[in-house]
């Protein structure tokens, strides 16, 4: 592993990921209601901790040494996510350019009313269907990556078709709800990331940051987002060292620190 030996659990969790899935196809309609609803909030969590710890970590700071390996990983997180990853490189990347600002496709300001972010349902419930993916797809295309864009997509309808033909109602029943589910966590985690934050130019505090101790053990110090922010380009394991650095500067800036953890954000007061 090129940064840490910690990352390896991130590779296996995506191929338990994609194992699982292919698995619960084969076995759904031998299954009982109620075990098919436990698989179904276990894959949920894994289909949503996907976009935001293992690909998340996997962009900035890149698993392998060998550029092949990484390529592959790519391919097989693409499934994963049921989207190519590399549209998620673009238009994550546009995020950390921006900041949250109206200029981010993610923004939370983006499509909120008398310069207040969007309610964090709307914000989740639509995000997958707006224009950030169509530039990052744009932006893949114009940085000549078309070859990586293309296989990610193929091997991604490839698994959906492998899905479809072993079991098409368990596709259209519980993976499709699955799919739309997980991105919906997964952009309720983006929002409450920078709700109440100051900013976005503001360096120091156009983030916020939740440092409860079991949170950031399963999820890989996701917790420390201002600090990532500050960073983006430094390893999930060196961001408390990232907190003490900057702490004075944070403090000043009036960098905001989450009561709850992100997905609890709207319980927040």
């Amino acid at each position: 592993m090129k940064y840490s030996r910690y990352d390896f659990i991130l590779v296996l969790l995506s191929f338990f990921q994609a194992s699982g899935l292919l698995l619960w196809a084969i076995y759904f309609n031998d299954l009982y209601f109620n075990e098919n609803c436990l698989i179904f909030l276990f894959q949920l969590f894994l289909f949503y901790f996907n976009p935001i710890v293992t690909t998340h970590n996997f962009l900035h700071t890149p698993f392998f040494t060998s550029s092949w390996m990484n390529s592959s990983f790519a391919i097989l997180n693409s499934m994963n996510l049921g989207l190519p990853q590399i549209l998620y490189k673009y238009h994550h990347l546009n995020h950390h350019r921006h900041n949250n600002s109206l200029e981010d496709p993610s923004s939370t300001y983006l499509f909120g009313k008398n310069k207040k972010q969007e309610h964090w349902i709307s914000y989740s419930a639509r995000s997958l269907f707006r224009e950030g993916t169509t530039l990052a797809f744009k932006q893949t295309l114009q940085k000549k990556e078309t070859a990586q864009l293309l296989v990610e997509t193929l091997s991604t309808l490839f698994f959906w078709s492998m899905l479809v033909f072993i079991n098409w109602k368990f596709f259209i029943c519980a993976y499709l709800p699955l799919f739309y589910a997980g991105w919906f966590l997964a952009h309720v985690e983006n929002y409450f990331e920078h709700f109440k934050a100051r900013a976005p130019s503001n360096r120091f505090g156009n983030a916020v940051s939740f440092y409860g101790r079991g949170y950031n053990i399963v999820m890989f110090n996701e917790g420390y987002h201002q600090e990532h922010h500050i960073s983006p380009q430094e390893h999930w394991s060196k961001r408390p060292e990232t907190t003490l650095r900057y702490q004075k500067q944070m403090r000043e800036a009036g960098a905001y620190t989450a009561k709850l953890p992100p997905l609890l954000g709207m319980f927040e007061r």
